[in-house]
């Protein structure tokens, strides 16, 4: 569950622009508030100075910091552990690594709109 305030805010950590930008006009299409940023440090970055994200969406191949280093970061701090995380990537993610990354679902690039609509709104109403 989410802490309150997060207001259907939807967390897009991407390093593609494009892809991140075409994440964030779909989320917002189907009325969600999205927010993109660059890497896994500009994703802790926006937690540190924002109410928790209803969802976050994380991708594990970026420079800087990559998906592993920001989630397991993430999952030390109580406040944004709890702060449901759906990993996004075209690499496979295997049995160990799904262990390590806790996350509560999987989605493989290229993303199919309606799959992501769809995940998005489960978790964010579950988050409510």
């Amino acid at each position: 569950m989410s802490a309150p305030g997060h207001e259907d805010i939807i967390l897009v950590v991407e390093d593609d622009e494009d892809l991140r930008d075409s994440v964030c006009m779909v989320l917002e299409m189907e009325g969600f508030q999205a927010v993109g940023v660059f890497n896994g440090l500009e994703a802790l970055h926006y937690l540190q100075a924002h109410a928790p994200p209803c969802v976050i969406l994380l991708d594990l191949m970026m420079p800087g910091m990559s998906g592993g280093e920001f989630r397991a970061r993430q999952l030390e701090d109580s406040l944004f552990a709890r702060v449901p995380t759906i990993v996004v990537s075209a690499m496979e993610v295997g049995h160990q690594q799904e262990q390590v990354l806790n996350a509560a679902g999987y989605l493989t690039k290229p993303v199919n709109a309606k799959q992501l609509s769809h995940t998005v709104r489960q978790h964010c109403q579950a988050a409510a």
